[in-house]
């Protein structure tokens, strides 16, 4: 009797004690400095309005999961689980948007970001109004008298679609939404396009070698070169003599799709690095980080392009810049989600500081209509600056 009180009340205290740690857990590892960690491809969200009455239960549901402290460290926790229960990695809806995967597992390792389905699958705006949009920002920076340059960063989806699973949430609606976008691109003719679609897989077709990483949502270190030479080519003719793109070996890699889903998963890519010859930094302004900053070159040799230039782009820009900034001799990179990281006096002031005005922004997002440069509060301000 004795034997089974004390075991009965161990069971109760052990019970207890896990039920303290799920609940009081992450509030003592916020007390202790613990904080959310960005583990997905996009910013943490901000909290939702209150004017918006009963609408914001599910949306604060979403805050509050997002926020948690000890997150990240759940997520890999459940994806070592379940590939450890069920030989097979756990699904995630994607935030907001239930019955859409948060990664998709296609074939021989291949993994793709879920939002390019539900960007395309739950648009906020039709693509006529997105290229509306667009031409609008253009217009009004080209109308100021600077010059304005736009390119899309194409989805992996789009590019590298042969490893997707035959069957899969939003597929239909991916696959037509891409091609209204694409064609309706094309047919645009919007000022300063530049169209890194057909670079990119020219480039794969005549190589062999994927655009993309396998694990990951983003192109590879030689995609990220062609960026930066598509970029000087459309700038300025021979800009980039004097230039190589030298492949310097391999090296192990984690995923950002393989993070989302718990389990980071490695693959061997190739590593290049681009030479300039006589290009050499010799000031950068790291003041408005992580929004902006600003770096600026001199060079003996290779050409540099002279006119004050502001580069607008996301994560692609952000992980090619290595391939882009030897580029330039006076460039300041802003994160394009600038307008919902700081206020818009900021990002007013960079585009009027400059000569030259680069925008980038990956496809997935201009065929969802979530572009924060293309709000009507960000083009209203920079009409009335500039």
């Amino acid at each position: 009797m004795t034997l089974v009180r004390t075991r009965t009340a161990w069971g109760r205290r052990s019970t207890a004690v896990a039920a303290a740690l799920f609940f009081c857990g992450p509030a003592l590892a916020f007390a202790l400095g613990e904080r959310a960690a960005e583990i997905e491809n996009r910013r943490l969200p901000e909290f939702p309005a209150l004017s918006r009455g009963w609408a914001i239960v599910p949306e604060v549901e979403s805050w509050a999961s997002a926020h948690l402290p000890l997150r990240q460290h759940a997520v890999r926790a459940n994806g070592v689980l379940s590939e450890l229960l069920f030989k097979e990695a756990p699904s995630y809806a994607t935030a907001g948007a239930t019955g859409y995967p948060r990664v998709i597992e296609g074939s021989d390792g291949w993994l793709y970001f879920g939002d390019d389905v539900t960007e395309a699958c739950r648009p906020r705006w039709s693509i006529t109004e997105t290229l509306r949009r667009v031409r609008r920002l253009a217009e009004i920076v080209r109308g100021s008298g600077r010059r304005f340059l736009f390119t899309v960063a194409p989805d992996k989806t789009t590019v590298h679609p042969d490893r997707l699973p035959e069957r899969f949430p939003g597929q239909t609606c991916l696959r037509t939404r891409k091609q209204e976008f694409w064609t309706a691109l094309r047919a645009a003719d919007l000022p300063g396009f530049i169209n890194l679609r057909d670079r990119l897989e020219r480039a794969q077709r005549e190589s062999g070698t994927p655009a993309y990483w396998r694990t990951d949502s983003h192109w590879t270190e030689h995609s990220a070169g062609l960026y930066g030479a598509e970029l000087a080519r459309a700038l300025q003719p021979g800009l980039s003599r004097d230039t190589r793109l030298v492949r310097t070996g391999q090296a192990p890699r984690n995923g950002d799709l393989g993070g989302l889903l718990g389990i980071p998963v490695e693959e061997s890519i190739d590593r290049w690095r681009l030479v300039r010859d006589g290009v050499r930094r010799v000031r950068q302004d790291d003041r408005d980080l992580p929004v902006s900053f600003r770096t600026v070159h001199r060079s003996d040799q290779a050409p540099l392009y002279r006119p004050r230039t502001l580069l607008i782009g996301d994560s692609f820009t952000r992980n090619s810049l290595p391939w882009v900034l030897p580029y330039f001799a006076d460039l300041t990179y802003l994160r394009s989600d600038a307008p919902a990281r700081t206020d818009l006096d900021h990002l007013v002031e960079r585009v009027a500081e400059s000569e030259t005005v680069v925008f980038e922004i990956v496809e997935r997002y201009l065929v969802g209509g979530h572009a924060e440069m293309l709000d009507d509060a960000v083009l209203d301000a920079l009409d009335e600056a500039l």
